[in-house]
């Protein structure tokens, strides 16, 4: 059985949405634009989403699921080190080696979020980053021992986000410099491990510091 034409249209206008606003920003994104490129009257966004904000509302419901598996559904019973690894893989493999355009565009509109927040900032927050924040912290606390403080958590969490987005967040710098740093590409086994032992590394410091 065929969609109807207005069920054809309002995915049309998502999936214009999300290339759109990836490539434009929520600001700079226009109705004409997504519905361009959507091949619709520009009175369908309206129509079927109320407004350009509640159409961007739908492209980050789709994009950043709320409830959506974590990367590995680690085992609690695994040994803190393995937990860490497994988390820097699953987080790496999410964000270098997806190559469809929906994950292209989700960590564009990530980082547009991230340069210039939006009040839908917390919606990306609570569906995508709390989960693995609380995972972090849990297999930091493992590493560390039970005595380690709120701020040293929060340090080290901090440190291994950094090393892990990296690349995401600075490539169009590292494109530059000499001598160049050529992109992950697909293939990110070489740098899941530096991360990890080098922030293994770093955690084994802290915990002999304190």
């Amino acid at each position: 059985m065929n969609e109807s034409p207005d069920v054809n249209t309002k995915q049309a206008l998502l999936l214009a949405a999300m290339e759109v606003f990836a490539d434009k920003g929520f600001d700079s994104a226009t109705v004409r634009d997504i519905c361009g490129l959507a091949k619709a009257n520009v009175a369908a966004v309206n129509y079927h989403y109320g407004s350009k904000d509640g159409l961007y509302t739908a492209v980050l419901e789709e994009i950043f699921p709320k409830g959506e598996e974590w990367i590995s559904n680690l085992d609690d019973g695994l040994p803190p080190e393995e937990r860490l690894l497994q988390f820097i893989k699953g987080l790496a493999e999410e964000i270098y080696t997806q190559s469809s355009g929906q994950i292209n565009q989700k960590w564009a509109i990530f980082l547009r979020e991230m340069a210039k927040p939006s009040h839908n900032l917390n919606l990306i927050v609570q569906h995508q980053v709390q989960p693995r924040a609380n995972e972090l912290r849990e297999i930091l606390t493992l590493l560390l021992g039970p005595d380690a403080s709120d701020q040293t958590l929060a340090y080290c969490s901090s440190n291994i986000w950094a090393l892990i987005l990296d690349h995401v967040l600075t490539q169009p710098i590292l494109d530059r410099l000499t001598p160049h740093r050529p992109n992950l590409g697909l293939d990110v086994q070489d740098f899941v491990d530096h991360v990890f032992h080098f922030a293994l590394g770093g955690i084994n410091a802290v915990k002999q510091r304190a």
